[in-house]
């Protein structure tokens, strides 16, 4: 392997876009070639990235030798089949999130990387930000005491038809697209996973067959009231409130998009309040960086795939819930 790492990106989605960029915004990895479904996707992803070499078919890029690790950014419901056949080319892995639609392949999944000694990841770029770095440090000090509530809204206005967010055969839908946030940001700041929720509720509006929108309702066992909304269908300004025995937490942007430049946090507590400021980030360049160092240096995902699999467990029950 090459002291940097060498990545294929199956499917040439938008977000692609965020990983391929002039300068190269990571040090420890590049993506070198594109591989797409058509020649007439491989003629859009020429015109869009002409420096990048780009294949027709994606099993092609499975048999590449130049290739140390494929990033698999197509529509939701192809990542289980394709990470699978790449984790079994014996390539690292890094997957578009959610990862998966069901919590059993979650597993089949771990246990082929493991087997083959693989790095496994799912794409949770945030996690990299330095704004939820910090945000999960004071969650972990006690700084705001026991949890009690906790409320946030991940929306946007998907207005193409033709979206695979909108079709259900592709694992389309607010509830895999924008609702696995809440599920994520449970688990990785507030160490809340499926198994410290005892209720659930859930309802949803309909499109095309897909959840639109949805909202849940999730109680903990330790009686924590988590509120959560994500829609495809309207405006959001992805506002997140914490509150605790102790204090609570205000993040007025949670989707910390580069482009959003600096960005911030209000800590309240009987001192008073605290504005926690990060300057402008790009947490797609650090996520990219940390997946090719794991793969270089053959140490363990920084998104374990155990993550994956308690994530998928509560988005099953979610789901169960919204249908009963």
């Amino acid at each position: 392997m090459s002291s940097k790492l060498r990545i294929g990106a199956l499917g040439n989605s938008k977000i692609l876009q965020r990983f391929i960029q002039t300068p190269e915004m990571s040090v420890s990895g590049s993506i070198d070639i594109i591989a797409t479904r058509s020649n007439e996707s491989a003629l859009a992803a020429s015109e869009s990235y002409p420096n990048k070499k780009v294949l027709v078919g994606y099993e092609t890029l499975l048999e590449r030798k130049d290739l140390d690790a494929i990033y698999v950014c197509l529509p939701t419901g192809l990542h289980f089949e394709w990470a699978k056949k790449v984790l079994e080319a014996g390539k690292h892995v890094l997957v578009e999130k959610p990862a998966v639609l069901s919590a059993q392949e979650a597993r089949t999944l771990d246990e082929i990387a493991g087997a083959k000694k693989l790095v496994l990841m799912e794409a949770w770029w945030y996690r990299f930000h330095p704004l939820v770095q910090s945000l999960r440090q004071l969650i972990a000090s006690d700084a705001i005491g026991t949890i009690k509530h906790i409320s946030s809204s991940f929306s946007y206005i998907n207005s193409d038809p033709n979206d695979s967010r909108w079709q259900p055969e592709l694992g389309g839908g607010a509830l895999y697209d924008m609702f696995s946030y809440h599920i994520d940001f449970l688990n990785y700041v507030m160490q809340i996973r499926n198994q410290d929720i005892y209720l659930i509720q859930a309802f949803s509006s309909l499109r095309y067959g897909v959840d639109a929108s949805i909202s849940a309702e999730l109680i903990t066992n330790k009686g924590a009231v988590c509120n959560f909304m994500a829609g495809l269908n309207r405006p959001s300004l992805c506002k997140t409130f914490i509150l605790g025995e102790k204090g609570s937490i205000e993040v007025p942007q949670l989707r910390i998009m580069p482009e959003f430049g600096e960005v911030s946090y209000a800590h309240h507590s009987h001192s008073g309040v605290r504005t926690m400021g990060f300057p402008t980030a790009n947490a797609y360049s650090l996520m990219l960086d940390a997946f090719a160092l794991a793969c270089l240096k053959n140490t363990e995902s920084p998104v374990k795939p155990e993550d994956t699999i308690a994530n998928t467990e509560l988005l099953e029950r979610i789901k169960a819930a919204r249908d009963e």
